[in-house]
Parts: C-alpha cells; structure tokens; sequence
C-alpha cells in the first residue's frame, strides 16, 4: 500500500516576529513540500487562536498557492462548518472556485472546532456544531451534485437554486473529516466520508479504536467520489540530520504544543456534552503535556529524531492501515522547517513510497547478492 504525505502547518507564529513575514514564509514552504515530493499541503482554520497560530483563511492562501503550485493537492486540514462560522453555501462556492483554478486538486475537510476562545467570539453554541456540521456537509454535496438542488433541515432552509460555479472535479471533490470523537469516526464512515483521525494524544489503543470504528461503519455512497475508505493521520514532527540534534531543535516545541492544545480541553468538555470526551483519558492529556517520553512512545501522536529513527517510528503508524500522514511542520523558525521539509523529502517518503529507488550502502547490496547466489 502507498502512502501519501502531506505537509500540514497552522501558520504559527514565532514571538517577536510578524504574522505578514510568517505567512509569506508559508507559501514558500507549501511550494517546497511540491518540489521535495509532498503529496498534499493542508491547512487548518484557526481564528482568534492565542500564541501564534494565524491560519484564519485558508481558502485564501489556496487561491494563491493555485497558481504557485501544479500538481500538490490542496486542502484544508478542517473548514469549520458551524453556520457563524461559514456558511455551508459559502463554503462550497469557494471550495468550488478554488477546485477550477487549481485544475482540481481542492479536497474539502470539514469539522466543528475545538476552542472556546473561537466559538464564542463567533457566537457558536458548542451543543449545535455537530448537527450544524452535519447539516452542512449534506447540504454542500447536493450544491455540489444537482445542477438546481434544494435543502430543508433544522439549520438551513434553502429554496430552489443553483450553485456557481461547481467543481471542475466530478461527481465533487473528495471531503472528509476532522474526527477525535468516536462519533465523528462514526458519522464519517456511514457517510462514505474520508477521514483525518487523531486520538488528541491519548494512544494506540485508542486511536486504533477509532480507526476501527471508522472502518466498520464506512459504507460507499453512491453518488460520492471515493471507492473505499480514506484515513489520513496528523503526526507532529520533528527531523534532523542525528537523534540529538532532533531533540535539542523541537522537543521544547513539541511539548509546548502539546500543553497548550490539551489545556482547554477540559472547560470545552464542561460546556457540552457533544465534547465531554475531549476530558476523557486525563492521565494521557497530562503526560503529553509533561512526559518526553510518553510523548514520543505512547502518544500515537509524534515522531522526533533522525531520517533512519522517524522512519521506524513512523512504521507504527504505517501498521495501523492508514493511508496518509500529514506532517505538522509549525513551532519552529522558518529555517528549520523548510531543512525538515528537505529531510522529509529526501529520506522518508521515498523509503515508503519507492524502496527500490532508495541507495544502498556496497556492503549490503553485495551481501544480498552473495547470499542469492
């Protein structure tokens, strides 16, 4: 089985630098991951987020990266479907615009957001999102299939109408979702959805939970782009020339990530019930945030070190049956980023994606020889 790669970034921002430089520097990133052999560059949509991560508008940095770009496919890692948000008719006429000038590489991941820092500020009651996204990813895939289509649910009422343009992609692009819950895995699988699962750090075992809840309940939708199910995984990275020197560069990073993006999973799981899971699995939250080793080992969610050490850990994941690995490349300076890029390239993805291609040392090619004789 081939795996794709994926080159995933939140726009982070370093302290003391500028949100304008930053995002200037992910464009030239998202062109280099095409270049080192990336298969997809996603990124997240994040607003008001605290602590440097600016990704408020993707679908803008798309437009852009359309014309920079040629054959990476381009997608949002979540396009929060919550109606404040965006609405679901927006949202399809901007994934249909970005799908024509891209000569149809856009695929369309949807999820709910996990902040109350966002959500309220939007005004987004976090007891709705769910049924709110739900709502909207049916609705967008009838604008996307029927030349004049209509809709009635509990969040959107449309009339008559058509959607222009549509995608140049047919039946539409592929869309999936951004699944921590067993829930979402659920309702990804039954829809004939693709999914991007992560266990919000909490392990194997539960991540291959989820996977196996998404597999189980995966039916083809027949009027839908995919054959078959679609996972894709978020691993958080961090690559150098020695194991050492990994760690020196990111393990800080790492770890700050980690404690930041758990510590408000909590008051989220306090406000609604749809998020009461978020709080589950305590112990796992506190020792990624705290636990280097935890981290590296038991989380199902990192990888750090050396080509030769990222490659062996990152078969754990290859085992679970997924089908692709986004890298997030954030958290560091520019310059560091763009040498993983560089690593990821040249070492990792062609071990998986074409060992044969990949230069062996004399000694062992002539030992396999000797022993064929």
């Amino acid at each position: 089985m081939s795996i794709k790669f994926g080159f995933w970034s939140e726009q982070e921002t370093q302290v003391g630098q500028s949100y304008s430089r930053r995002l200037y520097e992910l464009v030239d990133e998202a062109v280099f991951a095409e270049k080192m052999g990336f298969d997809i560059v996603a990124l997240s949509e994040q607003h008001l987020a605290l602590g440097g991560i600016s990704s408020s508008a993707p679908e803008v940095v798309y437009g852009h990266l359309a014309a920079k770009t040629s054959r990476i496919a381009l997608r949002p890692s979540v396009m929060l479907m919550p109606k404040n948000f965006n609405h679901a008719l927006r949202s399809a006429e901007r994934a249909a615009v970005i799908d024509i000038l891209s000569n149809g590489r856009f695929e369309m991941y949807c999820g709910r957001a996990n902040t109350t820092i966002a959500m309220r500020a939007f005004n987004v009651d976090p007891s709705e999102t769910m049924a709110q996204t739900q709502e909207a990813m049916a609705l967008i895939r009838e604008a996307f299939t029927n030349d004049v289509f209509t809709f009635k649910g509990e969040h959107y009422d449309i009339p008559p109408r058509m959607l222009v343009p549509k995608p140049l992609q047919k039946p539409y692009p592929v869309m999936g979702m951004a699944a921590t819950s067993e829930r979402s895995h659920k309702t990804a699988g039954e829809q004939g959805l693709a999914v991007m699962s992560h266990s919000l750090y909490k392990g194997w075992e539960v991540q291959a939970g989820l996977i196996d809840i998404y597999k189980s309940s995966w039916k083809r939708d027949p009027k839908g782009p995919l054959e078959k199910p679609r996972i894709g995984m978020p691993v958080f990275i961090g690559i150098a020339e020695t194991d050492q020197k990994a760690k020196d560069i990111y393990a800080g990073p790492l770890q700050h990530y980690a404690r930041i993006s758990t510590s408000g999973y909590a008051k989220l799981a306090s406000v609604s019930k749809d998020y009461a899971y978020m709080a589950e699995g305590q112990d796992a939250l506190d020792s990624a945030a705290s636990d280097w080793d935890f981290l590296i080992n038991e989380s199902a969610s990192v990888v750090c070190g050396s080509p030769d050490t990222v490659i062996r850990q990152l078969e754990r994941f290859v085992d679970l049956g997924i089908d692709e690995v986004l890298f997030h490349l954030d958290s560091v300076p520019h310059a560091e980023i763009m040498k993983a890029i560089d690593l990821i390239g040249r070492h990792v993805i062609p071990y998986f994606k074409d060992r044969n291609n990949v230069v062996r040392s004399y000694d062992d090619v002539l030992e396999q020889i000797r022993s064929m004789r």
